[in-house]
């Protein structure tokens, strides 16, 4: 456990402690009106908290901590077709003029793969154009 992780939990335990202290000495009328308003609170913190999270997230591509067998390929916002060679190679035919924003429902997302281990490819497109066509590998004949 991490120091700050331990000093969160020793802060958050000490404020529910203090918090339970206090209701206790106002009495069971007066706790429940003070739990009442208190729920509003943290209702509205919590909705804005949320509200937040969810706009205020960058737009981003991780592959953190990934482990592969084969390839790591990840293409976002490409205007034009995208093909994936077996052995690693990726080309795009049709490359872009110049640098757009990313269209509506396309790109601007996050995409993750923390933690992954995988014995073969790993793919994550976002935002692509065209077509993208993924190859399958050719065995060597016998």
């Amino acid at each position: 456990m991490t120091q700050r992780v331990l000093l969160m939990l020793v802060g958050g335990v000490a404020a529910l402690g203090g918090l339970a202290a206090f209701l206790v000495l106002q009495g069971l009328d007066a706790a429940d009106k003070w739990s009442s308003v208190l729920s509003l609170f943290f209702t509205v913190a919590g909705f804005a908290l949320t509200l937040a999270g969810l706009l205020g997230r960058p737009s981003a591509q991780s592959a953190d901590q990934a482990v592969t067998g084969g390839s790591l390929h990840q293409i976002r916002n490409v205007t034009g077709d995208v093909v994936i060679r077996p052995g690693g190679s990726t080309s795009a035919p049709q490359a872009p003029a110049a640098p757009s924003a990313p269209t509506a429902g396309q790109g601007g997302g996050t995409q993750s793969a923390r933690g992954a281990r995988t014995a073969g490819d790993l793919h994550q497109l976002d935002g692509v154009g065209g077509s993208v066509r993924v190859e399958p590998p050719t065995t060597p004949a016998p």
